[in-house]
């Protein structure tokens, strides 16, 4: 928005607020103002508006000129002339709450919105300046640090020692580093607590491709901040990590998800071997009883076991794995069944990986929206456990106490 410093809407040129002087402005052309001066202006007319309406519901109060003042819409300093009575009796609804300067909610909005889908900081400050809210950087700076350290302590912080499922995924993206793109894994650990709500535990970028030195690593963390009881844990069959979550949580579930291995069968099987498959396999999920479902899963893998024999070997050998999530509740099956919760923050880096040009502009650019789509999720969507969730609840606290009754 073009700005001339010589045509200005300052308190001094507003003096009545009529309807006239707005569609003078807009005469004379809104882009000869700054959005700042607009702001004064709409605030002032809206209140010169309210007043107008006042007096005519209450004839014995007269009208009684304007004062001025400077107040903040979030971190734009904004100079309105408000209009008062004679007896004191009316505000304008338009201006903030009593002895308070700003509107942080809504600045807080558009600058966690304009950081989520810029480039990088130095972008959204660009974007700031443009907009003539270049004031506004010291908060977009404050917000970006602010989500960069809630991320650095979320990796920390002491965790509760029981859990009821813990889901395990990591996702690749690109960092920009100098002239070159490097490649980099996001290690995403989410539990789910035994008051039903969601929480990441870890959220960990390491250079170079997933790797079990770098899971053994962010798992042994996780159980030095105070972890010890799990129920189940789930995570896609990446190789050697199944024996490792095996052996660091003892008495507890693996499941590998079975997403995953929908994919892999379309892979590895021709097209109407693996339709075949999938049918197969949706009549398996929906079994009760626990060993039907290991009976078929058995004639499964007899079924395509000439098709591709060292494939279906590893499922046969996985059996166990695959069909950990029939253990439980109903309600939790779909959600123990797959790695479908880490999705939901991949999902998120996805947009904003796609926002920045397909790649993360600096390693403080991905902290920052990583504990963007955190904060999201667990003060949105997370914040409360889902009504599925809660309605099986005492019986997944029952299951946890019964498998973990006298162990430490």
């Amino acid at each position: 928005m073009a700005t001339d410093p010589k045509k200005s809407v300052s308190p001094t040129t507003i003096p009545t607020l009529a309807k006239t002087d707005v569609d003078r402005l807009l005469q004379t052309g809104l882009a000869d103002f700054s959005l700042r001066e607009l702001l004064g202006l709409l605030i002032s007319s809206a209140g010169a508006a309210e007043r107008n309406v006042y007096l005519q519901d209450t004839p014995a109060d007269k009208s009684n000129g304007f004062y001025d003042r400077s107040l903040q819409v979030g971190s734009i300093p904004v100079d309105i002339r408000v209009p008062r009575t004679r007896n004191g009796d009316f505000r304008p609804t338009t201006l903030p709450a009593p002895y308070r300067r700003g509107y942080s909610e809504e600045v807080q909005m558009l600058l966690l919105g304009l950081l989520g889908s810029s480039r990088s900081i130095n972008a959204a400050k660009d974007a700031l300046q443009k907009m003539g809210l270049s004031r506004s950087e010291q908060d977009l700076e404050r917000v970006a640090v602010g989500l960069i350290e809630e991320l650095e302590l979320r990796n920390t912080r002491p965790i509760h020692p029981d859990m009821l499922a813990l889901f395990m995924d990591g996702k690749y993206i690109e960092l920009r580093d100098g002239d070159k793109l490097r490649s980099a894994c996001i290690y995403i650990v989410v539990g789910l607590g035994c008051d039903g709500r969601k929480q990441i535990l870890a959220c960990i970028a390491r250079p170079g491709r997933e790797n079990l030195e770098d899971w053994k690593l962010i798992l042994r963390t996780v159980i030095e901040r105070g972890l010890r009881r799990v129920m189940i844990v789930i995570h896609d069959d990446f190789s050697g990590l199944m024996p490792i979550t095996a052996s660091l949580f003892p008495n507890t579930d693996v499941q590998l998800c079975v997403v995953h291995m929908q994919r892999n069968a379309k892979t590895h099987l021709s097209k109407p071997d693996a339709v075949e498959f999938q049918q197969r396999w949706r009549a398996i999920k929906t079994c009760w009883d626990f060993d039907l479902a290991n009976h078929q899963f058995e004639q499964l893998c007899d079924r395509f076991a000439k098709a591709n024999p060292t494939w279906t070997a590893e499922l046969r050998k996985k059996r166990e794995h695959y069909l950990a999530f029939l253990k439980y509740p109903e309600y939790m099956r779909k959600c123990f069944s797959t790695t479908n919760v880490v999705e939901a923050i991949n999902g998120q880096l996805e947009i904003m990986r796609r926002n920045s040009g397909g790649y993360f502009h600096s390693e403080d650019t991905l902290k920052f929206k990583l504990g963007l789509a955190i904060a999201s999720l667990e003060n949105g969507k997370w914040r409360s456990p889902n009504r599925l969730v809660y309605a099986v609840l005492p019986q997944l606290n029952a299951m946890f106490q019964s498998r973990f009754e006298g162990v430490l």
